[in-house]
């Protein structure tokens, strides 16, 4: 299998994420990136025009596309960035947004600025962002490369932003509750 450059992991959530996927066609029709080799993995998102898409990929490939390519682009699934971590690549993650039908509640948007707050991620939420933030790593691989060192010195920043989320899903959902009654 030749080089991947970017795989793209937008989960299994049932909304569409069409904005990242049209980011990442924008990024590949750039002129010097035709070349590139990207993959992503879609659920129930339409395919992207420039790269390869696949609906599901079986967890232990998933783990092994993860270690092999040179960027991952994450949606702000917090399981998700964990493991693009422990496979030794900081992700690039574009939050899904509840206001454009991309998921039922802001808890990703909220995670995912935690974790970017913290050095923990590269947050991307506009697409000028993104297409810089890509090139970067693409550019420059080692410099967003994390390792088992990085990730153990981590741990408890993640477990607080863990625990936050927690809280976050807790009233979000409590507020939902409120709101049927």
């Amino acid at each position: 299998m030749s080089q991947l450059d970017v795989l793209v992991i937008l989960g299994t959530d049932h909304h569409h994420f069409d904005r990242l996927i049209s980011w990442l066609d924008a990024f590949l029709e750039q002129p010097g990136n035709e070349s590139l080799r990207a993959l992503a993995q879609l659920g129930d998102t339409a395919p992207p025009r420039r790269a390869e898409g696949v609906g599901i990929v079986p967890y232990d490939e998933l783990q092994r596309l993860m270690r092999q390519a040179t960027a991952v682009v994450t949606h702000g699934g917090p399981a998700t960035m964990l493991e693009v971590r422990k496979q030794g690549r900081k992700p690039l993650v574009v939050p899904r947004d509840p206001a454009l039908g991309e998921h039922v509640d802001q808890h990703q948007q909220e995670f995912s600025r935690r974790m970017g707050k913290l050095g923990l991620v590269t947050l991307c939420e506009e697409r000028g962002a993104f297409l810089d933030a890509l090139a970067a790593i693409l550019k420059d691989p080692e410099a967003h490369a994390v390792t088992e060192q990085e990730n153990e010195r981590d741990r408890a920043q993640v477990a607080a932003a863990v625990a936050t989320t927690g809280a976050i899903i807790d009233r979000l959902a409590l507020a939902r509750r409120s709101k049927k009654r």
